[in-house]
């Protein structure tokens, strides 16, 4: 099943609790909870974090975020 942009863009907004438009691992941690209603264990959010960093600059953007989602 695949997740609309609109609700991606919301649940991506309510996490980023410092607005500045990017997911630290923690506030993608939560999101991706949220959405799959399940926790990653730490080794796993680790592994799909660095996955959706694609640029590597150790934070996820709204474009890499979607990516990561549709992946799963």
């Amino acid at each position: 099943m695949r997740i609309s942009t609109e609700v991606l863009r919301a649940e991506f907004s309510e996490w980023d609790t410092d607005d500045d438009w990017l997911l630290n691992a923690d506030e993608f941690g939560g999101a991706l909870a949220r959405l799959t209603g399940r926790s990653p264990s730490p080794e796993e959010l680790l592994r799909l974090f660095r996955a959706a960093d694609v640029d590597g600059d150790g934070l996820v953007s709204l474009p890499e975020f979607q990516e990561c989602v549709h992946t799963l």
